[in-house]
């Protein structure tokens, strides 16, 4: 490994330049052209559970995954201290970890890690300071993953939120993975949707692409510009990069994969045919995930007809579910074991998300064994076929919705069938595929990338 990754403590003691030198490397601050056929992978948090830089590693492509925070459980210090912890702080340092991935490529930010734990449980700090340590912390992991690149002379795989100052570091434009639907689209969409119900402006306020200030709002943007080749999991996102310039051959749309040992059908007593048809929604509880077209679409069903399970961080009010004349259950506070309970028990799941860069809960429900009903701006059509799987229908459509469980409710055998095609279906989106797939794009683009002439900054 070149120079152990460069002296890799100190990467992440400070966010100073790296100072030592590797075959292929610059000293001037240009950009170079990759001398070897690895790449640096930049992101915060346990995003995709590591697959992509798992499945990079696996392929002996991976230079480095940049990050705030991993947690190897290898033999030694961490296994003996994780043997110490409760098992619900052990579970959830797991979280942080894959055992794919090869702790000595992992750099680690880890201050930024704990600040970012510390953040997500301090609701009490005012949302601007949250978003601007936020913004803080992606700027230093891109640019510490930039110049690793540089001076390692290979390739740079950026998340979004870290290819601005990524690029800026390594000093040319390499590849994107664009985890939501380019932010001008975004933007629009959450607008039309404000003008269209001003009594949501708060929830929708709240999403990124509105309550960033202008310059990082920018920043999202302008990555999606300086990036030569773009992954992306959905058609939906896919359709919004080009929308908004990108080349279209430039794009490689590699859907996620789901854990189909964690997440399986019941294995008991088949699901009564009789009593109230159980839906549910897993996600948070927001304006941007289309909840008031459900709730719009549920008041049009005759009493007793369904029931809604809702599990998932309350970010609205909800008094507006309130209101609903349907019994609504709210569970804000989930264990994973009782998640995969609820998939089992419900009859349909619903997302009618108004914007989704895939939504990772539709292939968690078909895994499950349960039909799914969610809108054309979600993966659901990179996933299912309308009417085999599940139901696909416009967004902001509560009739299309009504119409759809309706039908569900009235036709149980029917439903049935499609649960047993629904888990079919899952199975062909295996992590594993995931990897080999994201994996392929990467070394596509090592190949058929056209050096760049040297520069410097953007």
């Amino acid at each position: 490994m070149t120079n152990d990754l460069l002296h890799k403590a100190s990467l992440y003691a400070d966010d100073t330049a790296i100072a030592s030198a590797a075959p292929g490397t610059s000293t001037t601050g240009k950009a170079i052209r990759p001398v070897n056929k690895r790449a640096v992978v930049v992101h915060a948090g346990a995003r995709d559970s590591y697959q992509l830089a798992r499945g990079l590693d696996e392929a002996g492509l991976l230079q480095a995954l940049v990050t705030d925070f991993f947690w190897s459980n290898e033999r030694g210090l961490p296994h003996n201290i994780s043997r110490l912890l409760p098992s619900a702080i052990h579970n959830k340092l797991l979280l942080r970890s894959n055992p794919g991935v090869t702790s000595a490529r992992v750099i680690q930010r880890r201050m930024t890690g704990f600040g970012g734990l510390l953040l997500d449980k301090a609701r009490f700090v005012p949302f601007s300071v949250r978003r601007w340590l936020t913004r803080r912390s992606d700027s230093q992991l891109g640019a510490t993953a930039g110049r690793l690149a540089r001076t390692t002379g290979t390739y740079l795989v950026s998340y979004s939120y870290y290819g601005f100052d990524g690029f800026r570091a390594l000093g040319r434009s390499d590849m994107l993975f664009q985890l939501h639907p380019h932010p001008a689209t975004i933007r629009r969409l959450l607008n039309e949707e404000m003008a269209a119900h001003p009594e949501s402006a708060d929830s929708l306020r709240m999403e990124w692409e509105l309550s960033l200030p202008e310059h990082d709002f920018d920043h999202l943007v302008m990555e999606t510009q300086m990036a030569r080749s773009f992954i992306v999991a959905s058609s939906f996102t896919r359709d919004s990069l080009i929308e908004n310039g990108a080349v279209p051959s430039a794009i490689r749309v590699v859907p996620y994969g789901v854990d189909l040992l964690r997440f399986h059908p019941r294995t008991q007593s088949p699901k009564p045919a009789d009593g109230p048809l159980k839906l549910l929604f897993v996600g948070r509880i927001n304006q941007r995930k289309g909840l008031r077209y459900l709730v719009e679409a549920l008041q049009q069903l005759p009493h007793g007809m369904v029931e809604l399970a809702i599990c998932g961080r309350v970010l609205d009010s909800v008094e507006g579910l309130g209101n609903c004349s349907i019994p609504i259950l709210i569970r804000p506070s989930i264990s994973n074991e009782e998640l995969v309970v609820a998939y089992q028990e419900a009859d349909l799941f619903v997302l009618p998300s108004l914007a989704e860069g895939f939504g990772q809960v539709l292939l968690e429900a078909l895994a499950s064994g349960l039909p799914i009903l969610s809108t054309t701006r979600t993966a659901a059509p990179d996933l299912i076929e309308d009417g085999a799987q599940g139901f696909i229908v416009e967004p902001q459509r509560s009739d299309l919705l009504a119409d759809r469980i309706t039908w569900a409710a009235e036709h149980r055998r029917e439903l049935g069938a499609m649960g047993i095609a629904a888990r079919k279906r899952a199975e062909l989106f295996t992590w594993e595929r995931f990897r080999t797939a994201a994996a392929a794009a990467v070394e596509d683009f090592m190949s058929e990338a056209v050096p760049q002439p040297e520069r410097g900054a953007f």
